[in-house]
């Protein structure tokens, strides 16, 4: 499952979308906004969307899925203004066991982290 919103992102939702029966772990990885970045203090973060950019996320999801056994896998990725704090990101994998789940998870906030077809703006204090 992909989502692409300018809503918040609900921690105990995204667990409950997650977990099924058959999952022996499930790993949820948030990315949130920094209060500093490059040393500077922020205010928030501004992403805006590009063609395609939900076809991207898609695509972690189909090679997730292809590379390891899951149960389930949820993406999320939030657009629009965002505040120090916010929830960028939820990268939630669901599986047999944790040593799949964990590395499911850690290889899709790696494919997060390299997505094109999102513009980033710091919106930094002062």
């Amino acid at each position: 499952m992909i989502e692409l919103t300018d809503e918040p992102i609900d921690p105990r939702a995204v667990y409950e979308r997650i977990s099924h029966e058959g999952a022996g772990s499930v790993v949820v990885h948030f990315g949130v906004v920094k209060p500093v970045t490059q040393g500077k203090r922020t205010r928030g973060i501004r992403f805006t969307p590009q063609a395609d950019l939900k076809e991207e996320i898609r695509s972690i999801e189909t090679a997730l899925r292809e590379k390891w056994t899951l149960v389930d896998v949820l993406l999320i990725r939030r657009v629009g203004a965002l505040s120090i704090g916010d929830i960028i990101l939820a990268a939630a994998v669901s599986s047999p066991d944790r040593d799949t789940a964990f590395g499911a998870c850690s290889e899709a906030v790696e494919r997060f982290k390299k997505l094109k077809n999102v513009k980033k703006e710091e919106l930094f204090e002062n």
